[in-house]
C-alpha cells in the first residue's frame, strides 16, 4: 500500500543512486559505453527506497538508521550484480566463453572487479552516509504522515 514514507524513500534513494552512479562512471575506463547506467542504478535505488526504507518505516530511529544503510548496500549489490551480468552477456554474445560454467565464473570475477573498483570514498560515502540520513528522513516522514 502506498504511503508517504514509501514515496519519500523512493525519491531519496533514486537521488542517492543517481549521485553514486555519477561518481562510478568516472572510475570506468575511457570509451566504455554507460548510457543507461546512472538511470538503472537510480531505479534500483528507487526500488530499494520503496521496499526497504519505506516498507520498514515507523519502527524506530535505530531501525530507520539500519534500514537506510541496508537499502544503500542492497542498491550497490544489485547494481554490481546487474552490471556484471550485463557485461558477461555482452562478452558471451561475442563468443568469449567456452561454456556456461566459464560464463558464471566470469560474472563472479566481474562482480569482484567492479566492487573493488567502487571502493572509493565518494561512492561508498554517498551510499552509507546518504542512506543513513535518508533512512532517518523516511522515519520522520512516517511519524508525521501516518
Amino acid at each position: 500500500m502506498p504511503t508517504a514514507a514509501k514515496l519519500f524513500g523512493l525519491i531519496l534513494y533514486f537521488g542517492i543512486g543517481w549521485l553514486a552512479a555519477g561518481f562510478v562512471v568516472d572510475t570506468f575506463p575511457e570509451g566504455m559505453v554507460l548510457t543507461w547506467f546512472p538511470l538503472t542504478i537510480a531505479l534500483i535505488g528507487a526500488w530499494q527506497g520503496w521496499m526497504v526504507a519505506g516498507g520498514n518505516a515507523g519502527k524506530g530511529i535505530g531501525l530507520a538508521f539500519a534500514n537506510g544503510i541496508r537499502a544503500s548496500v542492497q542498491l550497490a549489490f544489485f547494481g554490481l550484480l546487474l552490471f556484471s551480468l550485463y557485461t558477461m552477456f555482452q562478452r558471451a554474445a561475442r563468443l568469449r566463453y567456452d561454456g556456461a560454467g566459464e560464463a558464471v565464473i566470469a560474472t563472479l570475477e566481474l562482480f569482484l572487479e567492479y566492487f573493488l573498483q567502487s571502493l572509493t570514498v565518494p561512492i561508498w560515502g554517498i551510499l552509507l552516509v546518504g542512506g543513513a540520513i535518508a533512512g532517518l528522513i523516511v522515519e520522520t516522514v512516517s511519524r508525521i504522515w501516518r
